[in-house]
């Protein structure tokens, strides 16, 4: 007995099945510094801007097989500085394979996030939040490195 299957169609599935992943994590990504921007929703204390730029440099790339297919830095466009400054953090720092980094190019960032103010806390809970909606499991895994 000799069974035939016919696999045409499959390898376009898995690209669909791919992109729409692509895209989920775009939104998340883009969702995610947009609330960093905004407010804060950690527990953490809220700091004061005196030159706007820690609030203008937040920013996030979305890498797929090793290659950023989307970085969004939406600074205003009175602050170019913090913007570069996140854009080459994003583009020249470590990233995996596949998935979300996001950052806040400033240089005294960690600093404030030291002294318990939400720079970058608003981001990682909303990002983890909605890849785990988007991709129903709660096996989603947000790394976090500063």
């Amino acid at each position: 007995m000799k069974v035939t299957v016919d696999l045409s169609g499959l390898d376009e599935f898995v690209e669909e099945v791919d992109e729409n992943a692509t895209e989920l994590m775009k939104e998340a990504a883009h969702n995610a510094v947009n609330t960093q921007k905004e407010r804060n929703v950690s527990n953490k204390k809220t700091y004061q801007n005196h030159t706007w730029n820690l609030r203008n440099a937040p920013g996030a790339a979305v890498v797929r097989n090793g290659k950023i297919v989307d970085l969004y830095v939406p600074a205003d466009g009175g602050h170019s500085e913090a913007k570069g400054k996140t854009e080459n953090l994003l583009i020249y720092g470590k990233h995996p394979k596949d998935g979300v980094v996001a950052a806040d190019g400033m240089e005294y960032a960690s600093f404030v996030s030291s002294k318990g103010f939400d720079v970058m806390d608003s981001t990682r809970l909303t990002l983890e939040k909605e890849l785990k909606q988007s991709f129903g499991n709660d096996n989603v895994k947000v790394t976090w490195q500063e």
